[in-house]
């Protein structure tokens, strides 16, 4: 376990972890009432902090500590996972990580498939600016494509790359023309991981 005194927020949240592990690695069972008392616990930590859980493999399960998006909760995610005990049966992970499998993201009656999304990357100082091209002139809700086009980007990039390198980001239909060359989602994180370290050399 990292170095942390006994009575801190972390301390303390580890402890209950350990406490309440059986049924916490359990969920399924009780998936409501477990996520709901995990969540109370979290947001003792820092309000914005949430968490994934990933499926059993091996006996095992990654625990994904969240900011939530918000990077002020960083530092509060990284300080929870540095003081993590030894947990055989969990992986813990901070902030979201990239995925690379495609995904269709569903709000109200609006979907959307990664494979259907295009983009375009300009440089805004140290940071990239990002503008996704989804959905249809005819039927788009700027508020909705809007959440959908930022839950696209955490899947696609990461959390933790998406608060920390990303600066402006703008989303379009796909039917609407744009002068530079748009590229499918699936080439996002190469071609991003590039920019980056263009910017930062």
């Amino acid at each position: 376990m990292a170095s942390n005194p006994k009575n801190s927020s972390e301390a303390k949240f580890w402890e209950w972890f350990q406490e309440n592990e059986e049924k916490l690695f359990d969920f399924e069972s009780n998936q409501e009432t477990v996520f709901g008392e995990l969540a109370r616990e979290l947001q003792k930590i820092h309000p914005s902090l949430t968490f994934e859980f990933s499926s059993k493999e091996k006996d095992q399960r990654q625990f994904v500590i969240s900011g939530g998006g918000m990077k002020e909760a960083f530092p509060a995610v990284i300080r929870l996972a540095d003081a993590a005990p030894n947990l055989p049966r969990w992986q813990i992970i901070k902030f979201r990580p990239r995925h690379s499998e495609p995904c269709t993201i569903g709000i109200g009656e609006f979907y959307c498939s990664s494979d259907e999304v295009e983009f375009t990357l300009v440089p805004e100082g140290q940071k990239v600016g990002v503008t996704l091209y989804l959905g249809d002139s005819k039927n788009f809700d700027e508020q909705i494509f809007g959440h959908i086009a930022f839950l696209l980007l955490d899947h696609t990039l990461g959390e933790y790359d998406v608060e920390t390198f990303i600066g402006t980001v703008d989303y379009e239909p796909r039917d609407v023309l744009s002068t530079m060359k748009r590229h499918p989602l699936q080439e996002l994180p190469r071609m991003f991981d590039q920019f980056v370290k263009s910017l930062t050399n």
